[in-house]
């Protein structure tokens, strides 16, 4: 389960030597299997408040105060190792546009499988079957086609599954 109690994000802004709020005190909880959509107006947090779970700001020019839990762990004292362990294993994030979310020189398939193999310590092979069947369970049409196709070659709708 993932517990959001009062996160408040700020960032320091070295033009004027001070803090700028983004977030103030958000506070959500997300049980296993349910879904959360996080909505509002252009520029309200909601970019923010998701990269402050992930941990994906740069530490030294943001402030986040507050809890953020995920199955009992507190993510915000966890290490970069334990966070890079987290990521991508139990908790991941979906980036909003597709166009530059994945690398251009990269096969579509080597991106997520590199992935797998980092997190679930599968030979290039596995990881390759494991990608296809994932891009199955995503109904991408042709898989194998997409596994080698550049970002490039798929549609943004293809992109984002």
């Amino acid at each position: 389960m993932l517990h959001v109690n009062n996160l408040s994000i700020s960032f320091y802004n070295n033009d004027e030597k001070n803090w700028s709020a983004a977030v103030n005190e958000v506070s959500f909880q997300v049980q296993p299997g349910s879904v959360l959509g996080i909505v509002g107006e252009s520029g309200s947090g909601k970019s923010v408040t998701s990269f402050s779970i992930m941990r994906l700001h740069d530490e030294t020019s943001t402030k986040i105060a507050g809890n953020i839990n995920f199955d009992n762990l507190a993510v915000l004292n966890l290490s970069a190792n334990e966070m890079r362990q987290l990521r991508g294993n139990q908790i991941s994030m979906i980036f909003q546009e597709p166009m530059t979310s994945l690398n251009p020189v990269l096969t579509c398939g080597y991106q997520v499988a590199e992935a797998i193999i980092v997190h679930q310590k599968l030979s290039k092979a596995d990881a390759r079957q494991k990608t296809i069947a994932l891009f199955k369970e995503v109904q991408l049409p042709r898989p194998e086609a997409i596994f080698d196709s550049y970002p490039h070659q798929i549609s943004g709708g293809q992109k984002q599954r």
